[in-house]
């Protein structure tokens, strides 16, 4: 038997419906979150590069250089205010990042639950028709319950693979840029506040 993907879906079932919704929305927040990471990329060398120049471009989009400018437009106002200053940044920095992937990985564990009741319901269904076709029942009456089922633990699972692994990918970017963040921190408390060692 051949059936295209409409016929599946609406072989499926009012599960299969949720699942659709959750689908979308876990296609949009990935869209969303390769282009917001695309824009933002940058090299940490070539950023600690530009802050010991001071050199900032306008319109920046590098997190480190953000973070950057916040540290050095806050350094006349002594160290503790500076890493105050810089801390809410960097809280605001890794918060933007995020966005949205809590809501990812949510999809990613909710959807094989539905495909499974979605399966579980079905199987109800079947045996309420086993039930009802008392002794005239036949195997082939038994095996389109299940099968139909079935189908929204694949759907389930069609939309929880990709929601996982694409959650997992990003939460890597966020951990990297946190690294980041600090390191260069590190390297701009050295250079404005570190007080040199004077020959005894």
């Amino acid at each position: 038997m051949d059936f295209s993907v409409k016929d599946l879906f609406l072989k499926g079932g009012g599960f299969m419906w949720p699942l659709l919704i959750l689908s979308l929305i876990s296609v949009a927040i990935i869209l969303e979150r390769l282009v917001f990471y695309a824009i933002r990329r940058y090299r940490t060398g070539k950023a600690l590069s530009r802050l010991q120049q001071s050199h900032i471009p306008e319109g920046n989009t590098n997190p480190l250089l953000s973070l950057g400018g916040a540290f050095q437009s806050s350094a006349q106002g002594g160290e503790e205010h500076c890493l105050n200053i810089t801390e809410r940044h960097a809280s605001q920095l890794i918060n933007s990042h995020e966005r949205g992937l809590r809501i990812l990985a949510l999809i990613a564990a909710i959807s094989p639950l539905i495909g499974l009741l979605g399966t579980v319901w079905g199987m109800v269904i079947a045996f309420s028709k086993i039930a009802k076709l008392g002794e005239t029942v036949t195997p082939a009456d038994f095996a389109d319950g299940i099968w139909t089922g079935l189908l929204t633990t694949v759907a389930g699972l069609l939309v929880a693979i990709p929601a996982m692994a694409m959650a997992k990918i990003f939460e890597a970017r966020v951990d990297k840029l946190v690294h980041d963040l600090n390191e260069v921190t590190s390297h701009l408390r050295e250079w404005y506040f570190s007080t040199p060692k004077s020959n005894e």
